[in-house]
């Protein structure tokens, strides 16, 4: 400032009216009316709007904090629940894992003793067959018999016996018993 009044002063300026401003005085009246004219209308209007604008802004961002707030305690809250969750779900899981451990125990046991008692009655079914056959085979070997000892006794009633026929039917009845 102190520069431009050294250079105003080196000039050694003269102006129409004396003073230092230039021109006509009726402008800078027009001038400077206009200007405060126009800085009221501008405060009139202009300025509220300004202020109902930074007020809404200021209300909108408060309003996003709050609900970004809202959504991070919401989240928050869904994390701790997860969280709950999970150890829920590892406990749970220790419980059917236990559960089916012992259930595989019994099943185990179950499935061993059947198979015991399978055998036990397939052995005494094999017991009985056995006997049956047995019974079956000695029945078959009496009725053998039996039916040799009858032809060797029509052999005998209707040939004479002497030594060498009798040791000729105890050779064949000896063969055909060994022969069944």
């Amino acid at each position: 400032m102190l520069g431009l009044m050294t250079v105003l002063a080196a000039e050694e300026v003269h102006h129409e009216n004396g003073a230092i401003l230039p021109g006509d005085m009726n402008e800078v009246y027009w001038g400077t009316a206009s200007f405060v004219l126009l800085v009221a209308l501008l405060w009139w209007k202009a300025v509220p709007a300004i202020k109902t604008a930074m007020k809404a802004r200021t209300e909108r961002i408060r309003t996003e904090l709050e609900a970004a707030e809202a959504a991070r305690a919401a989240a928050a809250g869904e994390l701790a629940a997860i969280r709950t969750q999970l150890s829920d779900a590892d406990v749970e899981r220790g419980r059917i894992l236990t559960e089916a451990q012992a259930s595989a125990t019994s099943l185990e046991a179950e499935l061993i003793a059947r198979a015991e008692s399978d055998a036990v009655a397939m052995r005494e079914r094999a017991v009985r067959d056995i006997e049956a056959s047995k019974a079956q085979a000695m029945a078959d070997v009496q009725g053998i018999v039996s039916e040799l000892t009858v032809g060797a006794a029509e052999a005998v009633v209707l040939n004479s016996l002497d030594a060498a026929m009798q040791g000729d039917l105890i050779d064949r009845y000896i063969e055909q018993v060994g022969a069944s």
